[in-house]
């Protein structure tokens, strides 16, 4: 998946650069060869889960499954069982936890996977790339949330497209699991969503940017959330964030570099009026411009992608009636590329009123943009070199009222994004300055039948890159790369005036790289994670660094 990518992405701006980087990145060499025959296992410095300390049954869904083949005759993927809540430990639970337990020895590309239960994506994830020796990892995923779906018996799908031969010999062996929590005075059960309804999974391409499906709501229906996975794929859409303006590309058409700019959202919509945007976090995978930076450290949500939210309440009144109501899903700009698009499905979790058989009420005001507003502006040098600066901005507003069985409910939804990326590219390619920035708020707040009650999440998204190629006649190249990636989330509850709670995110993770071949041979990469949490479950503070494959020190500072 992501090694290609880069070789044809960045590494075809020159010939003989293409065939150096490509030799480098798609793997003229064993990858295993780049820290000798092993390294240590994937690690993060992120905060584990907290989990209850109550009872617990666990449940396995999948043992020592082994995937080889995706497209073979017939393909080993998806696998597919039932999965049952144990009745030692019935519901309501105070949580429900995913366990992913995988090794893989070898040579492999990173793989994007995924899991549904019930019909329902409740995972988009992907795999690290194997040592010759041999590597395993851990995932932990919150099911707490689709507890709705988990009291009966349901369908439980793990489709992960694989590949081996001669060449690429890694097969993945995963384990998984769900543990039920049982609830106690100390741990209550959860609140969740009383219904989870899903669209069918989309693809989305230029061609074909948008997708759509119709879903009969509940007449009790008393607040609604979606909630979107996405990735994007394919030589451009995974490198989406790193895109060049269209305007580039046409003026440079022996580049080969991706258009369409660098900005990417996806809206969704409600009976064909646009309901609000998410914009994908700029995931990099474990093979991701150089593996050597992975290794073993993952990039941010590269193995537990997002599930992007948004709170759909305020158009509530207008689900009721028990008619289908048409949900959209549409990409708002993406090669056409037939190997480019993305992938995903959308959820929606309906919290239902059991006090009255049907909720009534009314959008009373929208002002969801259906674009964002973005701008370009570009300075092309010449020869393969330019500079250009993308914004993009969002000032989206939803009120709308419920009459429950408790009051009229007014829910207002307010959701502000300022995007930012400035790139300068020289040398066709081969020297590359990357700074982006994503700040996005979400603001919800509710009144009627209580307090105004407003919860607010602001996220910052940082993505910085440089990159560096160059060669020399006698057939010698020297690659480096650096990064520093971040996610950034404060939360705050409040009642009226008054700050219920308050819980911060911040991740940093700087990984860099050196490889090189000519008369000497370079094969090095460090990285430096560190992760802060605050919030009602205590502070985390927890850092990492590493060295070619190893951990050089890991410090708790705080937990």
């Amino acid at each position: 998946m992501a090694l290609p990518t880069l070789a044809q992405r960045a590494g075809r701006v020159l010939v003989t650069a293409a065939l150096a980087l490509a030799a480098a990145l798609g793997g003229a060499a064993p990858a295993h060869a780049d820290f000798g025959t092993d390294y240590h296992d994937p690690v993060t410095a992120a905060k584990p889960l907290t989990r209850p300390d109550t009872r617990s049954c666990t449940v396995e869904a999948m043992h020592d499954r082994p995937f080889r083949s995706g497209y073979g005759n017939p393909p080993d993927t998806p696998y597919t069982a039932t999965v049952s809540p144990p009745a030692d430990c019935p519901g309501p639970w105070s949580a429900v936890v995913l366990d992913l337990r995988g090794s893989v020895a070898g040579r492999q590309f990173d793989r994007l996977f995924t899991v549904r239960i019930g019909g329902v994506e409740v995972l988009l994830s992907s795999t690290p790339e194997p040592s010759r020796d041999g590597i395993e990892w851990h995932t932990e995923h919150d099911l707490t949330r689709y507890a709705a779906l988990l009291d009966r018996p349901q369908p439980f799908a793990f489709d992960l497209a694989n590949v081996v031969d001669d060449t690429y010999t890694g097969v993945f062996t995963i384990t998984a699991t769900l543990t039920f929590y049982t609830a106690s005075a100390a741990h209550p059960a959860a609140r969740t969503a009383d219904r989870v309804l899903t669209t069918a999974p989309f693809g989305l391409t230029q061609a074909a940017p948008a997708s759509s499906s119709d879903l009969v709501f509940p007449p009790n229906l008393e607040r609604l959330t979606a909630e979107v996975y996405a990735r994007g794929g394919g030589a451009c859409e995974e490198f989406a964030y790193a895109s060049a303006p269209d305007e580039f590309v046409r003026a440079n058409p022996g580049l080969g570099w991706c258009g369409k700019g660098p900005f990417r959202e996806l809206r969704l919509s409600v009976d064909g009026r646009t309901a609000g945007a998410v914009q994908p976090y700029p995931v990099i995978y474990t093979g991701g411009w150089d593996p050597l930076l992975w290794r073993p450290t993952q990039g941010i949500f590269a193995f537990e992608l997002p599930a992007y939210r948004l709170d759909l309440t305020p158009y509530v009144g207008l689900l009721t009636d028990g008619r289908p109501h048409r949900i959209g899903i549409e990409v708002n700009a993406a090669e056409s590329q037939s190997n480019d698009l993305w992938t995903g499905q959308v959820n929606l979790l309906a919290t239902l009123d059991r006090g009255s058989a049907r909720t009534t009420g009314a959008l009373t005001e929208h002002a969801v943009a259906d674009h964002a507003a973005v701008s370009t502006a570009l300075t092309d040098h010449g020869g393969g070199s330019g500079d250009w600066q993308v914004t993009a901005a969002r000032h989206d507003l939803a009120r709308g009222w419920v009459q429950t069985s408790h009051g009229r409910i007014t829910t207002e939804v307010r959701e502000d994004l300022a995007f930012t990326s400035r790139q300068a590219l020289r040398d066709s390619g081969n020297d590359l300055v990357l700074h982006n920035t994503a700040d996005l708020t979400h603001t919800v707040a509710t009144w009627g039948g209580g307090p105004r009650r407003t919860t607010t999440v602001h996220e910052s998204e940082p993505l910085d890159v440089t990159y560096r190629y160059a060669h020399d006649a006698a057939g010698g190249s020297d690659q480096r790369t650096a990064m520093e990636l971040g996610y950034h989330r404060d939360t705050t509850e409040a009642t009226g005036a008054h700050v219920l709670t308050r819980a911060t995110v911040d991740h940093v993770l700087r990984p860099s790289a050196h490889r090189a071949d000519g008369t000497a041979t370079v094969r090095t990469g460090s990285s430096y994670e560190d992760y802060r949490s605050t919030g009602p479950e205590g502070p985390y503070h927890r850092t990492i660094t590493t060295l070619d494959g190893w951990l050089t020190s890991d410090n708790l500072t705080e937990r």
